[in-house]
């Protein structure tokens, strides 16, 4: 065989291998930080680039328009959360309207064919704590966090909390 064959058959090869490393149909963390999802805090739905998303306007009236939206990178979870046997992520979304408070919510983002569709979310609270979040075998959700106690201030929570979710009917359900 000849050397351009050769050559021309390593190179099908390559690029095929390349493409079906491409579509393994997992979804990718860049993906994510790209993704369109509805931040719940302040029910509007956004496009994140690179994990963040700010509007900064002044209306003709003179009044401000402010959000800020931040994915927690570090609080991704990865397993499937909806029983279709695909890996789906659970988000960590953090938010600000330009106040004082700066609330946090975990949302989910379903895996259709390798894109991210974003499903549901939940506040989880105002300058709140989360320390991880996790999918468990169940497909529940397992969320550990700091939130204020009676007495904290709000910059300081200090209160031990752990909520689990669970998928039902295309939101998220609280459960035991």
């Amino acid at each position: 065989m000849g050397g351009i064959m050769k050559i021309a058959i390593l190179m099908l090869a390559f690029f095929t291998l390349g493409a079906f490393a491409q579509k393994d149909g997992k979804l990718k963390i860049q993906q994510i930080k790209n993704a369109t999802v509805h931040c719940v805090a302040y029910d509007t739905t956004i496009k994140l680039k690179n994990g963040k998303f700010l509007l900064d306007e002044t209306t003709e009236e003179g009044f401000r328009n402010y959000l800020e939206v931040s994915l927690v990178e570090d609080k991704i979870a990865f397993g499937d959360v909806d029983g279709d046997g695909d890996e789906d992520a659970v988000i960590i979304l953090a938010s600000t309207g330009g106040g004082s408070g700066y609330f946090y919510e975990v949302g989910v983002i379903l895996n259709q064919n390798g894109k991210p569709e974003y499903l549901t979310g939940e506040v989880l609270g105002d300058r709140v704590k989360v320390n991880f979040v996790k999918i468990l075998s169940d497909r529940s959700i397992l969320i550990d966090m700091v939130v204020h106690g009676e007495d904290d201030p709000m910059c300081c929570p200090s209160t031990p909390k752990i909520i689990r979710y669970k998928v039902a009917r295309g939101k998220l359900k609280e459960i035991d």
